[in-house]
């Protein structure tokens, strides 16, 4: 177990937690269209704020224009 710079617990949990986090996140991004914001955006996909996956995809180092 590591603790970051930032007092985070980092450990097997949390990097399997966090990347499930960015797959579902890149799979709602490729039926978005790659679009975070409006009625079929990601955000919308997720029923939470634009700004929740926009600093998740910033947190993950998601490339949201490169999706598959």
């Amino acid at each position: 177990m590591v603790v970051s710079r930032k007092c985070r617990v980092i450990g097997p949990l949390t990097e399997t937690l966090q990347n499930y986090e960015k797959e579902l996140i890149e799979a709602a991004l490729a039926e978005s269209n790659r679009k975070v914001a409006g009625p079929n955006g990601a955000a919308a996909k997720f029923g939470i704020p634009r700004s929740t996956p926009d600093m998740k995809i910033k947190r993950l180092k998601i490339k949201k224009y490169s999706i598959r």
